[in-house]
């Protein structure tokens, strides 16, 4: 295939630990790879070293940096309370402190040109926002432009308050500008404007399955041994409380590793009182992650409880080969629990065709586009 100019536009890319940075950090490593020249439009930010994608061609540039940050509460005094609920409402209202992407990236867009490809990676949002009001004007990037969503927006409800109305501008303007709009699952779909349906394609989360070093051990732990990644919170679909409470009930033998950044935060209480059986990590990068999942016994999910929104972290489950116990946060089937400490993982979670996210995979259909 002849080299292709491609200018992917991202708020996040290594070495930070998201969904959407493994997103855009895979793509132009493989696109890379391929022999195509590849350009990373992203916020400045002087403590990443680059250096290891720069030897492979890639060009970086930059719009920012940004410099709107959460609001984040000041202690639990009843002050603190207020920042918190200030800062929610800015978020709800404005989409503070992304809103800030939208002023900042538009004046460096409009000098952007003559790519073939340009690849927007939404979370967040604005990014879609800003490219399709460069569009409006009739200033055109790229002869294609492929805006992809892994998670929606004005359809997004997992938030227990859903996005003012107006937003709703934004979100049908950047599906009526784009050429394509990518989503993770079928099942996404569901969360967008009908009107548009027909410029979606279903491209997943793609990753170098190349790159990837299990655990040679194949032998079961001396007691049932499992692991989360991800978020953490105090409470909703992404808190362990409930379920390690009932873990705890059972005075059944365990061992439960946590890994992630707000692991030790939330979960601190929990691993002081049963340090034995609550294991709290730092976060690993990517390959160290998948390399400390494979020597579980299994993985946990914690299931979003609806088909639009997918978790990523079970393409890096599925690699890793492991069972996957997938439970509801607030209310964990402890009878299906209770089997896998026993070692029956008839009912785990099934990831169909892995090989569907290799990202040689995913960089072919971007580029069937």
């Amino acid at each position: 295939m002849k080299s292709k100019k491609i200018l992917i536009v991202c708020r996040s890319f290594f070495p930070e630990l998201t969904p959407r940075s493994f997103r855009a950090t895979e793509l132009a490593k493989e696109f890379a790879i391929q022999g195509h020249q590849v350009t990373v439009l992203l916020p400045y930010d002087n403590q990443r070293d680059l250096s290891t994608f720069e030897n492979l061609g890639i060009q970086f540039k930059y719009f920012g940096p940004l410099v709107w940050k959460d609001i984040k509460p000041w202690g639990k005094s009843a002050i603190g309370d207020l920042s918190r609920k200030f800062g929610r409402v800015l978020n709800l209202l404005l989409d503070y402190p992304n809103i800030e992407i939208l002023w900042r990236l538009k004046p460096i867009l409009k000098k952007e040109k003559n790519y073939d490809l340009l690849i927007s990676i939404a979370v967040p949002h604005e990014i879609n926002w800003a490219i399709a009001q460069i569009r409006k004007t009739g200033t055109e990037i790229a002869k294609t432009w492929v805006a992809d969503c892994g998670d929606p927006f004005m359809g997004n409800i997992l938030e227990a308050i859903r996005p003012p109305f107006y937003f709703g501008y934004f979100e049908k303007l950047f599906c009526k500008r784009a050429d394509f709009v990518t989503v993770p699952t079928q099942t996404s779909l569901d969360a967008y404007y009908p009107e548009y349906r027909h410029k979606f394609r279903i491209i997943p989360q793609g990753f170098n399955f190349d790159e990837v070093k299990l655990s040679k051990n194949h032998e079961p732990n001396l007691v049932p041994t499992f692991a989360y990644a991800g978020k953490v919170a105090q409470s909703g679909i992404r808190s362990l409380n409930t379920l390690i409470e009932k873990l705890i009930e059972t005075r059944l033998p365990f061992v439960f590793h946590v890994f992630g950044a707000e692991a030790k935060l939330n979960l601190k209480g929990y691993a002081d009182l049963y340090p034995n059986q609550i294991k709290l990590h730092d976060p690993l990068n990517r390959l160290e992650l998948l390399f400390e999942l494979s020597r579980m016994d299994f993985l946990l999910n914690l299931d979003n409880g609806t088909l639009l929104n997918t978790p990523s972290k079970l393409i890096d489950y599925g690699l890793t080969k492991k069972p996957i116990l997938n439970v509801l946060a607030h209310q964990p089937d402890m009878d299906l629990i209770k089997s896998f400490f026993k070692g029956d993982y008839q009912n785990a979670l099934k990831i169909e065709n892995i090989n569907q996210y290799n990202i040689k995979t995913i960089t072919a259909q971007i580029l069937n586009l």
